[in-house]
């Protein structure tokens, strides 16, 4: 018969109310033949035989058996139609025909056996044999199609998934080796890099699993059952062996390669751990060795600017891996109390030097924000003012800084992050620099100018709130410079009544111009040089007590100036006795066969303790101003509170200072307010105090 008899024959039985016996020969034909099928598969061993494997035969079932169950649907539509939507509790034929199978599955043990062998064939791809993907794509399809994708397959498979890497990892971590370098391999044992490799390469073969023949939705458990089993368990130990040589190297694809997969991980706080604890351990043996103090700046800043290379490339700039940064920084740069940040103010002084090498490499403004972002670690910003003002006050006043307008630039960028009120002395010395050159061009235009003809006077007048403090120095000029002086001080009383000037002769500068048998040489000296200098004008020859007669120069200050002189690179006098040395017996002679191949010559002054000695009275200073800010602080609170413990004070008084401050140190102070009647203990309990209005 034809398709359209058959059709109409079904229509024919339905009418006459046959449907339910139609519907139940359909059931028993379709089960009776599921039957033989299955039973002829389950008799053939899971190697196969010549029919094919046991893979291979059911998928030949499915697809014959899905392509007649279509059949049937067609041919027994009419029934489908009537006596199936009237009656309840009968499902499709479609959905009939494929309980029928499901059933079969189950009670035959079939299916778990299906499952085993299509686990098996995953297992042979992954340990990279050619696995024929067809079987695969079919029956996967038939277990979804029959509800058995979710239960029983995937809780197998998903099992099974586990049990092969944790085996795999076990074996990998347990053997890893020393990092080697990029691209190399140590034989058949890998390091981390390579094995964090292995992890994104076995993570992307799941995915393609996942694409090829499994269904979407398992994707999720797939992958974080495989990123658990190679990586999860083991963070800790790749972490703790790895991490720190990782960052020496600088392995910025391998570090890339660890944050994805700790992102995906959800480990991102292990990372960030090792993160801090790796900074904070290279930092501390960077801070504490004093040996490295001359080159430390420019270490750390180095070790910055790796750090914040890994950060903003494979950390992809992550909030909890900068903040762990800038702890850390925080806590190993203020581990040596004082020290780092006056030697960033010294580093920041040698790069406003002409020709300096870390400017011309980096270029100033970028160099500058690198310098500012270490300087915001920092604790005692009070202390870099101090520093950075005196080490700008010789820049500008003996024109020593390679550009104002770099200095300028820094001044901004300290203004940008700390406020004006910081760098309200350093910006008064710019004006004082710009008012002084308008006020020497008066002076210039001026009859007073007349009395410094002679030679090329000029002149700066500053203000001492905003300048450091200087002593004066006694010395006595030369006739020239004295009446260039007079003259000035004549102008500058016409222009401003009530106020007193005060030279400083050792931040003068000069520039002598002086005939040697050679020819003439300009000689670049400091004022108490050039005064020295000028006094072999008249005598070739004058003894160490004559020098200071005629100079009223301190022993210490006149020995430093003829060392200079007579002992260093430019040796423009001859010393008698011969000697590095300068004693009160020596005699000076002027030496005219000097000879230099540079016509300009600047002659350094000698460096003697008395830079550590000026260092530290500006320390001095600054704990000074310390000391008094932190008596505010705790009148404030106290004032505020009445009544608060010892603890709680110091606490807050720590949180409120911008610079560390001792247990000691706060208890002296708050013993000083008790002297001074601004506090005072409680009758009961003397670790409370009162605030006496």
């Amino acid at each position: 018969q034809s398709l359209e008899e058959l059709y109409r024959d079904c229509e024919g039985l339905c009418v006459h109310n046959f449907g339910s016996d139609l519907y139940a020969m359909l059931q028993s034909e379709l089960t009776q033949y599921t039957r033989r099928c299955f039973s002829d598969i389950s008799n053939q061993p899971d190697t196969g035989s010549p029919r094919g494997t046991v893979l291979e035969m059911a998928m030949r079932f499915w697809i014959g058996y899905t392509q007649q169950l279509a059949m049937i649907k067609c041919v027994f539509l009419y029934l489908d139609r009537t006596y199936v939507l009237q009656t309840q509790n009968v499902t499709s034929l479609w959905s009939m025909g494929l309980n029928v199978v499901k059933r079969h599955l189950i009670d035959c043990d079939m299916c778990s056996r299906l499952t085993r062998l299509v686990i098996g064939e995953i297992t042979k791809e992954r340990d990279g044999k050619a696995v024929e993907q067809k079987p695969l794509v079919t029956l996967l399809s038939m277990f979804v199609e029959l509800n058995l994708y979710s239960q029983p397959f995937i809780p197998s498979f998903i099992s099974a998934t586990r049990e092969y890497y944790e085996r795999e990892s076990r074996r990998h971590v347990g053997l890893l080796s020393p990092i080697q370098q990029q691209g190399t391999s140590d034989g058949e044992n890998m390091d981390a890099p390579q094995y964090l490799a292995h992890v994104k390469r076995r993570l992307d073969e799941e995915k393609l699993r996942v694409s090829n023949y499994l269904v979407p939705s398992s994707k999720g458990a797939l992958l974080a059952t495989t990123l658990t089993e190679l990586l999860e368990k083991h963070t800790e130990k790749l972490m703790t062996t790895s991490f720190g040589a990782m960052v020496d190297k600088n392995m910025i694809p391998d570090l890339a390669n660890l944050y994805s997969l700790l992102l995906s991980a959800n480990r991102i706080d292990s990372l960030k751990r090792h993160w801090g604890a790796y900074i904070k351990k290279t930092g501390m043996r960077m801070v504490q060795a004093p040996e490295i103090d001359v080159s430390l700046v420019a270490t750390l800043l180095e070790f910055k600017k790796k750090l914040d290379n890994i950060l903003h490339g494979p950390f992809q700039k992550h909030p909890k891996l900068s903040n762990a940064q800038r702890r850390a920084f925080e806590e190993f740069v203020n581990s040596r109390r004082n020290k780092p940040i006056q030697l960033l103010a010294k580093y920041v002084d040698q790069c406003m030097r002409p020709n300096s090498k870390a400017a011309l490499e980096d270029g100033l403004d970028a160099l500058f924000g690198r310098v500012v972002a270490l300087f915001m670690f920092m604790q005692g910003k009070d202390l870099f003012e101090a520093h950075y003002r005196r080490d700008l006050a010789k820049r500008l006043l003996l024109n020593t800084s390679a550009s104002v307008d770099a200095e300028k630039l820094m001044v901004q960028r300290l203004r940008s992050e700390c406020s004006s009120g910081y760098t309200s002395r350093l910006d008064g010395m710019f004006r004082d620099m710009d008012v002084s050159e308008d006020l020497f061009e008066q002076f210039a235009d001026s009859n007073h100018a007349a009395g410094s003809k002679d030679i090329a006077f000029h002149a700066n007048v500053l203000t001492q709130a905003f300048w450091p403090t200087y002593e004066p120095m006694d010395l006595v000029t030369p006739t020239q410079v004295e009446q260039a002086q007079s003259s000035y001080v004549e102008f500058y009383k016409e222009k401003h009544s009530g106020r007193k000037l005060q030279w400083q002769h050792s931040l003068g500068t000069c520039v002598l111009k002086v005939c040697f048998d050679e020819g003439t040489k300009e000689l670049v000296l400091s004022l108490v040089q050039g005064t020295v200098m000028l006094l072999f004008v008249e005598s070739d020859e004058l003894s160490y007590k004559q020098i200071q007669e005629n100079t009223a120069l301190e022993g210490a200050e006149l020995r430093r100036i003829l060392q200079s002189l007579s002992c260093g690179k430019h040796r423009v006098l001859v010393k008698e006795p011969r000697g590095k040395t300068v004693s009160e017996t020596d005699r000076f002679n002027f030496n005219a066969k000097f000879s230099s191949p540079h016509v300009r010559i600047k002659i350094s002054q000698v460096i003697t303790k008395e830079v550590e000695v000026e260092s530290k009275e500006v320390e001095e200073n600054v704990q000074v101003d310390r000391m008094y800010r932190v008596d505010a602080c705790l009148v404030r609170l106290m004032k505020a509170h009445k009544k608060i413990g010892h603890s709680d004070l110091v606490s807050e008084l720590a949180k409120q200072m911008q610079f560390s401050i001792s247990t000691l140190e706060a208890k002296e102070r708050i013993e000083l307010l008790i002297d001074r009647d601004y506090i005072k203990r409680d009758d009961s309990d003397a670790s409370v105090y009162h605030y006496i209005a």
